[in-house]
């Protein structure tokens, strides 16, 4: 079983698509498709992002950017920028878009495989973006992987026996193989915004079976999601991102 693992879309179609035409382009095999949430804000194209995977069976969850459209007290946790967005988003967003978004659950568990967008801690908005918490993670969590978004960086956090490594994942394409009695966090990155200065739109793979893990950071034209973002009255300081 291969999963391909995407978090982060955050309403950048072209970011999307591109990575499916790199997928298909390169042969790229999978059997099961996990979306760790956030499919809206930011971007210009909440609607297209949503209903491109209507159509696509897999593991759907929800981020807390879809959660702030459901309950719409989670919004004191924003920043400027992100609360203007999701009011934006509320305002263009498609009734049956909403309600895909109501119906997801913030985590789905395979065996000792959890799929979640933040973390156990709290599936919804609990960042995991360094080995202090990694440690918090695995003190409470049972599972031997764990897959999250939220943060926007390619990662890993690696607990073997009582010592912790792990780090954030800065090249093009890299590949881990998952050590027998270990316990993993795993992160993808975004596919819509990075955050770590290297523009690219990233995905995962998992190999269930050869029990490796791939990161993938495609570079893909951002200059459509630019102009539309301007052209939308969007927040001009999305555009460092991109």
């Amino acid at each position: 079983m291969r999963y391909l693992i995407l978090s982060d879309i955050h309403a950048n179609l072209e970011a999307l698509k591109g990575i499916f035409d790199f997928i298909e382009k390169n042969d790229i095999k999978y059997d099961r498709l996990v979306v760790l949430g956030d499919y809206v804000d930011y971007g210009p194209n909440p609607n297209e992002v949503i209903e491109f995977f209507k159509g696509k069976g897999g593991i759907f969850l929800l981020g807390n950017h879809d959660y702030a459209l459901i309950n719409k007290g989670e919004r004191e946790y924003f920043g400027e920028i992100a609360l203007k967005c999701n009011l934006w988003t509320e305002r263009e967003l498609k009734w049956e878009n909403l309600e895909f978004l109501k119906a997801l659950p913030p985590k789905h568990k395979e065996e000792d495989i959890l799929f979640t967008h933040a973390s156990p801690l709290d599936p919804i908005w609990h960042y995991v973006h360094d080995f202090e918490d990694a440690r918090e993670v695995f003190k409470i969590s049972r599972e031997r992987i764990i897959f999250v978004g939220h943060t926007h960086i390619p990662s890993f956090f690696a607990k073997i026996g009582d010592r912790i490594g792990g780090g954030y994942i800065f090249a093009g394409y890299a590949k881990i193989k998952l050590i027998e009695g270990g316990k993993y966090i795993i992160n993808p990155g975004a596919v819509g915004q990075p955050r770590d200065g290297i523009k690219t739109a990233n995905f995962g793979l998992f190999d269930i079976k050869e029990n490796t893990f791939e990161w993938f950071r495609i570079f893909v034209d951002f200059e459509e999601t630019k102009r539309k973002i301007l052209e939308l009255g969007l927040p001009r300081g999305l555009l460092s991102y991109l």
